[in-house]
């Protein structure tokens, strides 16, 4: 990713977090094959968002209560039938958000630091829908 690409990202998530409500869906930006902004988290699975959650974790992408939350979610979602052994499971422990029926992808590798905690806060919150 281009830095510009990713200051475009940045400013998207920045404009969108101090002006929209936290189920919002932000803006897809030109180029980023419709990804922009994370638009279509709210279209990510159980198992991808419990592998990210798990990556999340892994790298301490979550502060303080949003970590502890985030174990708990992680923990009730991997007990769940099916989860730990899909693919969007496996997907999401390599960093891999997976979203929209055609298989799009985001490697939170390819984001800066605040990008990725900033994504991981946004995957633990559509994680929470599935309890």
């Amino acid at each position: 990713m281009t830095r510009s690409r990713a200051f475009l990202l940045f400013a998207a998530f920045a404009a969108a977090s101090a002006s929209a409500p936290a189920s919002a869906q932000f803006p897809s930006l030109p180029g980023m094959g419709g990804l922009g902004g994370l638009s279509g988290i709210s279209s990510m699975g159980m198992g991808n968002a419990a592998g990210v959650l798990g990556y999340c974790l892994q790298n301490n992408l979550l502060g303080g209560a949003s970590a502890g939350g985030a174990t708990n979610v992680l923990s009730s979602l991997t007990k769940k039938p099916g989860v730990a052994g899909s693919s969007g499971y496996t997907a999401g422990q390599a960093g891999n958000i997976l979203t929209g029926k055609s298989g799009n992808a985001l490697s939170l590798g390819s984001l800066s630091g605040d990008m990725k905690s900033q994504a991981c806060g946004m995957v633990l919150k559509q994680a929470q829908k599935f309890l």
